[in-house]
């Protein structure tokens, strides 16, 4: 007999439990070969008790290697500055410590780079996440200052260099220090156009989380949304098996199960969209996200067909819109219930007369 796929309900909380006696109690019984996979589909949720996240600062050549609404894992490569190259022929005439501070305004629009001589010496408690204000000093001697109200996003350690060039020009280049080779560089050094002053900064993940990018006009910025994972439908557990008297008597025996999602006391089978849900989310089954041109001219309550993802075909309604994010929660049904998924606009298409 072929196996199918059913639904489990069982106490919430109790799902992962309910799945290892399951496979304990029908290998006992020299029944295994009834079953087929068991699986209990969780979806990354972002975690709202902690907003701040990691933020990176970048600059618009830098390449991205993320896109926005994905999920990363730490240690993940996130972005990449291009190397600094001499522009001119010349000789390096100045080559200094300096503090590079980012400072991103209240309204979350602009961030304003302040770049501080070390000599100046830096107040230690100006780190990431410090409220400022116009007026609050950078420095001991308070010869620098904020002039903006914000948050500070990034503090860097930089070397700064003034090339002479060869037709008596100046040239500055702000490179991090940790790149920087002041063995190989130094004041009196001469240095050929396209020479490789620094390699470019790599930025990876402290942390797994969710992609929000930002546009500013100079710079991009990169957060990484802390995630925690959640059960897509908590409570239930979905197994494939052969469904006879043995089985049956099997998963009856099992503590915290409440019975087989049914109609009229007969178990209902999965359909094939349903069980691609099941796969897609467990990692079972791999996907391809289909480049489609993104639409914005959604509405609460629309009917709308999904068109890539994990819910490919499935059709729903509108529930949330978040244009500015670029997000769409719908909800859908699936074996008899509604249950609400979010999206980015590009899975979603209209549904046309």
């Amino acid at each position: 007999m072929r196996k199918e796929w059913y639904v489990l309900q069982a106490y919430s909380g109790m799902e992962n439990k309910v799945k290892e006696m399951i496979q304990e109690k029908a290998k006992m019984h020299g029944i295994q070969n009834y079953f087929g996979k068991i699986l209990i589909p969780e979806v990354e949720e972002i975690n709202y008790s902690n907003k701040k996240g990691d933020r990176f600062f970048v600059s618009p050549n830098a390449e991205i290697f993320i896109k926005k609404g994905k999920d990363v894992k730490k240690n993940d490569l996130i972005a990449e500055e291009p190397a600094t190259l001499v522009k001119h022929s010349g000789e390096i005439i100045e080559s200094k410590n300096y503090r590079k501070i980012i400072v991103e305004t209240n309204d979350k629009k602009y961030s304003k780079t302040f770049l501080i001589p070390e000599r100046a010496g830096i107040i230690p408690g100006i780190r990431v996440g410090k409220n400022v204000k116009p007026g609050t000093p950078f420095t001991k001697d308070f010869s620098y200052e904020s002039d903006v109200d914000g948050e500070v996003g990034a503090v860097i350690k930089v070397k700064r260099l003034v090339v002479e060039t060869t037709d008596g020009e100046n040239d500055v280049y702000v490179v991090p220090l940790k790149l920087f080779n002041s063995k190989v560089f130094k004041v009196g050094t001469t240095v050929n156009k396209d020479e490789k002053l620094a390699s470019g900064e790599q930025y990876f993940a402290k942390s797994s989380g969710r992609i929000e990018i930002k546009e500013h006009s100079m710079r991009k910025e990169i957060k990484i949304i802390k995630t925690s994972r959640v059960k897509l439908f908590p409570g239930y557990i979905f197994i494939e098996m052969i469904h006879l008297k043995e089985s049956e008597k099997l998963i009856q025996s099992i503590p915290y199960v409440s019975t087989f999602l049914n109609v009229g006391g007969k178990p209902i089978k999965l359909n094939r969209k349903e069980i691609r849900v099941l796969l897609r989310t467990s990692g079972e089954e791999e996907y391809k996200e289909k480049k489609v041109k993104m639409r914005s001219d959604y509405s609460l309550d629309e009917h709308v067909k999904i068109i890539s993802g994990p819910f490919e075909f499935f059709t729903g309604k509108i529930k949330e819109l978040n244009l500015q994010k670029q997000e769409v929660t719908v909800s859908v049904t699936m074996f008899g219930r509604e249950t609400e998924v979010e999206l980015s606009l590009s899975e979603i298409e209209k549904i046309l007369d």
